[in-house]
């Protein structure tokens, strides 16, 4: 054996590639690397740390211990109902060989899969003989439930970095005392929603008094964002990123006292959901305050009017740096069904968007709200006069323009010529102008100009008629594209179901003459450089 083999580091970084059966992932990742450590002396060591590295129950190490120590509860025709629990209690060497393995362990998650842990096994585990965790080199632990509370304190390692737990378990001042003084490290909080989806009388006190001391937190999730946790959260000097909803009875009145003009001063990711009519309360909170963001997602219930949309767009663009902000998303959550028909969808132009083209270094902008959107070529010429560098732009993907586009072939030729960087698009275009039938193709090249990179494009509730003549005109102005669809499932106009599925075929037709014609067209481009070169 080369004497490489012998370096922890190369045996380490080998281990780790070893793939996962496709139909049995666990079983048969985890049977090669028992194997390496079963029969190689020197592979031993790193190959059990890469199989215990990360578990996604805890039941696989009690499984290590003596089987005199454990069982699994069985009904009353001998099938395991999935509970877990001890025959007697844990002997010192019973808990050598648990940290033997559990030493090893760097990710944990807890949840509800079988077999699930009966309460003396718990409790036991919640007791071992030394003072430290039980897990001494954890660095990642998910906790989904509340029947592992009692475990937590134990869990909870110097070596910590990223958290996930239920709601409850912030409201206990216990864990959150020792998860302050355990957990110096940590940098990545996910705090679980609760079974009511509000926040209880004890997060509102606990959990502000507790994000104050994680001094290197970086990352937040929670469920219910309230004036106190704002406040909190805009003095920490690391937190790069937060995610959350803002809570229904938010006042902004109670926050401009406290918020200083320059806010949150590391942030550059910022993910909110919004309940109800909340847009202009957050409106109100943007206008509070000055980011630095690079990201900035949005997400809601009810869609908002074109002026709620002006008002909020304005107060983004005025409280960030127009050169870092450079990711957008405004969806709905919405479904087909909670909304009316075409004449009561509100109408949005291109004037709504006017106040983000202050945001000069945009590449990517997701906007999908159940509305008309009433777009033509002159509004992409101009869309892309302010967004050169766009690598993504979606515009309503899944909830349909509604009425029909007004962006034709030309205005979509003029977005790829004027944003070459763009990869990702979802787009609702006007093909009548060649749609054609395949005898009456031009013979001149529309997009023999562009050095288009467009992978993924998907044209929204566009019509088409010739399949054949759609797919010559995208493999001309689209050279690399490879996925190409047209999404009807959540359109809301005037067609009717057997039309839906007419143009859903058609552009499955498309999808399936694409590649033909792509292979057709480098053949012809290789032939001509190659005649060029003679």
């Amino acid at each position: 054996m080369h004497r490489c083999f012998s370096i922890v580091e190369v045996q380490l970084a080998i281990f780790r590639q070893i793939p996962d059966d496709f139909l049995i992932p666990w079983v048969r990742r985890h049977t090669t690397l028992a194997r390496l450590a079963r029969t190689c002396r020197t592979f031993n060591s790193a190959a059990l740390d890469v199989l215990w590295e990360n578990l996604n129950s805890i039941t696989y190490l009690i499984r290590c211990l003596p089987q005199d120590l454990w069982k699994i509860s069985s009904g009353r025709i001998g099938v395991s109902t999935g509970q877990m629990v001890f025959q007697r209690a844990m002997f010192r060497s019973d808990w050598e060989l648990f940290f033997r393995y559990s030493s090893r362990i760097r990710t944990l998650r807890l949840d509800w899969t079988s077999p699930r842990l009966d309460n003396n096994i718990i409790i036991a585990l919640s007791q071992p003989p030394t003072p430290g965790p039980l897990i001494p080199r954890l660095k990642v632990l998910s906790v989904i439930g509340e029947e592992y509370l009692p475990l937590l304190q134990s869990l909870l390692a110097h070596s910590l970095v990223k958290i996930s737990l239920p709601s409850l378990a912030v409201q206990s001042p216990n864990i959150s005392k020792h998860l302050i003084s355990t957990c110096p490290l940590l940098k990545d909080l996910y705090i679980q929603a609760s079974a009511g989806g509000f926040p209880s009388a004890g997060d509102e006190k606990i959990l502000p008094e507790m994000l104050s001391q994680l001094h290197s937190l970086e990352s937040l999730t929670y469920h219910a964002i309230d004036e106190t946790l704002i406040v909190t959260l805009s003095h920490s000097p690391f937190l790069l990123t937060l995610s959350g909803e803002l809570q229904d009875n938010l006042r902004i009145e109670r926050l401009g006292p406290h918020l200083a003009p320059l806010t949150f001063p590391s942030l550059v990711s910022l993910t909110l959901g919004l309940a109800d009519n909340k847009l202009s309360v957050l409106t109100s909170l943007v206008e509070l305050m000055r980011f630095n963001l690079q990201t900035a997602r949005f997400t809601f219930d009810v869609p908002p009017t074109p002026d709620m949309l002006y008002l909020f767009f304005t107060a983004l663009a005025n409280a960030c740096d127009s050169e870092r902000l450079s990711y957008i998303s405004f969806i709905s959550e919405s479904t087909y069904g909670d909304w009316p028909l075409d004449d009561g969808r509100i109408e949005l132009s291109l004037s709504t968007f006017k106040p983000l083209f202050a945001l000069s270094n945009m590449q990517s902008f997701e906007f999908d709200v159940t509305c008309n959107l009433s777009l033509d070529d002159n509004a992409m010429e101009t869309l892309t006069a302010h967004w050169p560098r766009l690598t993504n732009l979606s515009l309503n993907a899944l909830s349909g323009w509604g009425i029909e586009s007004a962006v034709t072939h030309r205005g979509l030729i003029k977005l790829l010529s004027r944003c070459p960087s763009l990869t990702r698009l979802a787009l609702a275009v006007d093909f009548s102008e060649v749609d054609k039938p395949p005898s009456l193709i031009s013979s001149s090249r529309l997009g023999s100009e562009l050095t288009s990179h467009l992978q993924h494009v998907n044209f929204v509730s566009s019509t088409i008629n010739f399949p054949f003549s759609i797919a010559a005109f995208l493999s001309d102005i689209c050279p690399r594209v490879i996925w190409v669809s047209s999404y009807w499932e959540y359109y809301e106009g005037e067609l009717v179901e057997s039309e839906f599925e007419v143009y859903s075929a058609k552009w499955e037709e498309v999808k399936q003459l694409l590649p033909g014609f792509l292979a057709v067209r480098r053949q012809y481009s290789s032939t001509s450089e190659g005649r060029r070169a003679e």
